[in-house]
C-alpha cells in the first residue's frame, strides 16, 4: 500500500508515493497521532474496488484491529476535527500475485450451526425492522475483535430480538450487511448524494460540500437532514428492511437526476435521519462496521464462508443454510462446489525468488505456459452461452471478449460445461 504524502526530498514541495507491506503500514498508523490521516474504511483506499476480496478483508481486519488496540487503552490525542489540507493523504493499492486457493470443495466434517431460527420470514417482524438493523451494525462497530463480531451475529441469528427464535429473511440480512460483496451499481458518487439532497432539504449545496470534506457523506446527509424545514426526518423509525432494500433496487434502475429525486423523496418521509445516514452508508457500499463476509457468514454457519469462497453466490450458500437453521444440534457439510457461470476466486502463481527455489518447489517436473501481455479473464461456457470474469470477478465489458466466441468452441471442443481460465485478452 501506498501512504501519499509530502515529498520531503525536494524543494518545489509536491507529494510522493512511500509503499508499505500492509502489516508495516498499520503498524506506521498504530504510532502515528490520532489527528493525522489514516484507512478507517474502504473509502480512504484508492483501487478498493479492484483489490481481490480477500484483500480487502485484510485491510478491514487491520483497520480492526487497530480500532480495538486504541480501545483497550492506548494513549492518543482526542481525535480532532478535520480539515481541508494542501496535501492530503490517502493510500494506494496495488494487488500483487499471491497465492491463493480456489474452487476447493467444503470438507465433509460435521459442524454445529444457529438454531432456532424460522425457515420462513415475517415481513413486519421486528426481526426485520431497519431499526434492528442499524442496532445489530453498531454492536458489530464497536466490537474490536474478529471472533466478538462473528459471535455477536450468531447470537442475533440464532435468538432474533425476542430470544426466542429469529424470524426475519436470514438471505436479505447477509445482502444488506454485506453490501460491498453484493454490490448494485447506483451510479452515484458522493457529490452527486449532496447534490440530490441538497435540493430535497432546501439547505445550501455549498455548505453540505464544505461538511463533506470531514470525508462521511453519511453523517453530512444526517446532520443536514436534521436541519431541513422542506422535509422532517420521522420521530420513530417504522421502516422495514424489505423497504429498503426495494428502494435501493429501484434506485439501482434509475439514472435521470429528477427521478432519483423524486424516488428519495418518498423514502425521506419515512426516515429519521439516523435512518437515512444509513441508507446512504448502503448506497456508497460501506456500513463501516470493520467486517466483512467472512466475520458474517461464518457467523450463520461455520462453513458458509468457506462456501461462500468457492461460488462467491450468497444465495446459493444461505439458501442452503436456512433449512438447517431450524434443527438444533449438528449438521453435515454445506457441500456447495464451483458452480459454472458463477466467478470463482482466480488460482494465482506464487512469486519465486529464483529458478531454484522454483525447481525445488516442483521436483518431479512442471509444466511451462507463456504469458502474454494482456487482461486476464476468466471464461464460463455452459452450452452455447459463455461469460467472462475479471480478475476481481466482475463482469467484463461486451466489446473486450465479443470475438472469443467464435474461437473458443473450436478450442475446447470437448467441454460442454465448466470454467476456464488462463485466457488473455489483449
Amino acid at each position: 500500500i501506498a501512504k501519499v504524502a509530502p515529498n520531503p526530498f525536494g524543494s518545489g514541495g509536491g507529494s510522493m508515493k512511500m509503499w508499505h507491506h500492509v502489516n508495516c503500514i498499520f503498524e506506521v498508523f498504530s504510532k502515528q497521532r490520532a489527528t493525522t490521516a489514516r484507512i478507517e474504511t474502504g473509502d480512504d483506499v484508492e483501487g478498493w474496488d479492484a483489490l481481490l476480496p480477500e484483500d480487502q478483508e485484510e485491510i478491514l481486519s487491520h483497520v480492526a484491529n487497530l480500532a480495538g488496540a486504541e480501545k483497550k487503552g492506548k494513549t492518543t490525542t482526542p481525535k480532532a476535527k478535520q480539515t481541508k489540507q494542501k496535501t492530503p493523504t490517502k493510500a494506494i493499492v496495488t494487488s500483487p500475485a499471491t497465492s491463493t486457493t480456489a474452487a476447493t470443495k467444503v470438507p465433509k466434517t460435521t459442524a454445529t450451526v444457529v438454531s432456532n431460527a424460522a425457515t420462513t420470514s415475517d415481513k413486519m417482524h421486528k426481526d426485520n425492522s431497519f431499526r434492528e438493523f442499524r442496532r445489530l451494525c453498531a454492536d458489530i462497530a464497536n466490537a474490536s475483535s474478529y471472533l466478538t463480531k462473528t459471535s455477536i451475529v450468531r447470537d442475533f441469528f440464532n435468538k432474533g430480538t425476542e430470544g426466542n427464535g429469529f424470524r426475519g429473511d436470514v438471505l436479505l440480512w447477509c445482502r444488506m450487511l454485506l453490501p460491498g460483496a453484493v454490490k448494485r451499481v447506483y451510479n452515484l458518487q458522493s457529490k452527486q448524494i449532496i447534490k440530490l439532497l441538497s435540493r430535497l432539504f432546501g439547505t445550501s449545496q455549498e455548505e453540505m460540500l464544505e461538511d463533506l470534506e470531514q470525508g462521511d457523506v453519511a453523517e453530512t446527509v444526517r446532520v443536514f437532514f436534521e436541519q431541513s424545514k422542506a422535509v422532517k426526518p420521522a420521530k420513530k423509525s417504522l421502516l422495514t428492511l424489505p423497504e429498503v432494500d426495494e428502494f435501493l433496487e429501484r434506485l439501482s434502475q434509475l439514472t435521470k437526476e429528477e427521478d432519483q429525486l423524486s424516488h428519495f423523496s418518498q423514502i425521506a418521509e419515512k426516515c429519521t435521519s439516523n435512518d437515512l445516514k444509513m441508507v446512504i452508508r448502503l448506497i456508497k457500499h460501506d456500513l463501516r462496521i470493520n467486517a466483512g463476509p467472512k466475520h458474517i457468514l461464518e457467523g450463520i454457519h461455520p462453513e458458509a464462508y468457506q462456501a461462500f469462497q468457492t461460488t462467491r453466490d450468497i444465495s446459493s450458500v444461505v439458501t442452503r443454510v436456512v433449512p438447517t437453521m431450524s434443527q438444533v444440534g449438528t449438521q453435515s457439510t454445506l457441500g456447495i462446489g464451483v458452480k459454472t457461470l458463477t466467478p470463482v476466486l482466480p488460482m494465482l502463481a506464487e512469486a519465486c525468488k529464483s529458478v531454484e527455489q522454483a525447481m525445488r518447489k516442483c521436483p518431479n517436473g512442471m509444466y511451462a505456459e507463456i504469458k502474454y501481455d494482456g487482461e486476464r479473464v476468466q471464461v464460463h461456457k455452459q452450452g452455447n452461452e459463455f461469460k467472462f470474469f475479471s480478475r476481481s470477478l466482475k463482469p467484463v465489458l461486451p466489446h473486450k471478449v465479443s470475438h472469443f466466441k467464435d474461437f473458443i468452441p473450436q478450442a475446447c471442443s470437448t467441454t460442454q460445461s465448466e470454467p476456464l481460465q488462463r485466457l488473455h485478452s489483449s
